[in-house]
C-alpha cells in the first residue's frame, strides 16, 4: 500500500487524537492556570457530569439551539422558495439578508435584550439571525441550478404549487439544504452558546461564563470540552447521517 493511501485510510478521529497530544504537550509548558493538563480537564469534566444543574444547562442550551434552528431551516426555506417566485422581491430581499449577516453577533445579541429582556428570547434571536441567512442563500442558489426546462414543463402541464415544491423543487434542494444545515446548525450552536453567557440566566454558556468569573479555570477548560463534545455529536450523529441517508435516496431516484 502506498504512503499516499496510507494517510488518506486514517480515521475521522486521528485528528482530534493529534489535537490532544498537542494539548498535552503544551500543558506542561504553561502553567495550570492558562492550560491545564488534559487528563486533569477530563476529571473536572467527569465531576461536572454528575451534577443535576449540569444537565439542566446542556437541556436548556439544546431546547435554544433546536428552536432556533428550526426557525432558520423553516424561515430560510419558505423565504428562499418565495423569492424564487418573484424576482422583485428577489432582489428586495437580498440586501436585507446581506445587512443581517453583515451585523456581528454583538450586535444582535445586545438588540435582542433591548427587545426580549433575560431569558430564552436573545439566543434564540442570535442563533437565527446567523443561520437563517445561509439556509435563506442555499435554497436560492439551490433553485437558481434547477433546470429551466423542468420547470418550463412543469408550468405546461399546469402543476400545482404543491406538486411543483414536492416533486421538483424539494428534491432538487435536498442535498444542498443538507450541506446548508450543517453549517447552520454548527452557526446556531456557536452563537447561541455566546447569547446565553450574557442574556440568560440558564444554559451552557451562562455556566461556562460563571466558572470564568470565579476564575475556575480548570471548570471553564471541562465546561469547553462539554460543548465541543456536544458538538461534534450533533454533527455525527445527527446531520451527518441525515446527509447520507438523502445521498442514498437521490443516487436510487
Amino acid at each position: 500500500m502506498s504512503k499516499r493511501r496510507v494517510w488518506f485510510s486514517w480515521p475521522p478521529w486521528a485528528g482530534l487524537l493529534g489535537v490532544v497530544a498537542l494539548w498535552m504537550v503544551a500543558a506542561h509548558q504553561l502553567p495550570d492556570a492558562i492550560l491545564p493538563d488534559p487528563w486533569v480537564v477530563s476529571l473536572e469534566l467527569g465531576s461536572i457530569l454528575l451534577s443535576g444543574d449540569h444537565w439542566a444547562n446542556t437541556g436548556v442550551t439544546l431546547r435554544n439551539v433546536v428552536v432556533s434552528f428550526l426557525l432558520s431551516l423553516l424561515g430560510g426555506v419558505a423565504l428562499g422558495l418565495w423569492a424564487a417566485r418573484s424576482p422583485t422581491l428577489q432582489r428586495a430581499l437580498h440586501p436585507v439578508i446581506v445587512l443581517i449577516e453583515a451585523a456581528p453577533h454583538i450586535a444582535w445579541l445586545v438588540l435582542a435584550v433591548l427587545w426580549l429582556g433575560i431569558g430564552m428570547g436573545p439566543p434564540v434571536l442570535v442563533g437565527v439571525s446567523m443561520a437563517l441567512p445561509l439556509i435563506y442563500m442555499a435554497t436560492s442558489h439551490g433553485i437558481a441550478q434547477i433546470d429551466r426546462g423542468i420547470t418550463d414543463m412543469a408550468r405546461l402541464f399546469q402543476l400545482s404549487w404543491y406538486k411543483r415544491l414536492t416533486y421538483i423543487l424539494l428534491p432538487h434542494l435536498a442535498l444542498t439544504l443538507a450541506g446548508a444545515a450543517s453549517g447552520a446548525l454548527s452557526v446556531s450552536w456557536r452563537a447561541v452558546i455566546m447569547a446565553e453567557a450574557f442574556a440568560s440566566n440558564a444554559g451552557l454558556g451562562q455556566s461556562l461564563w460563571g466558572s470564568y468569573l470565579y476564575g475556575q479555570v480548570t471548570s471553564v477548560y471541562a465546561q469547553v470540552l462539554w460543548i465541543v463534545l456536544l458538538g461534534l455529536a450533533l454533527e455525527y450523529l445527527l446531520i451527518n447521517p441525515g446527509r447520507q441517508f438523502i445521498e442514498r435516496r437521490l443516487q436510487h431516484a
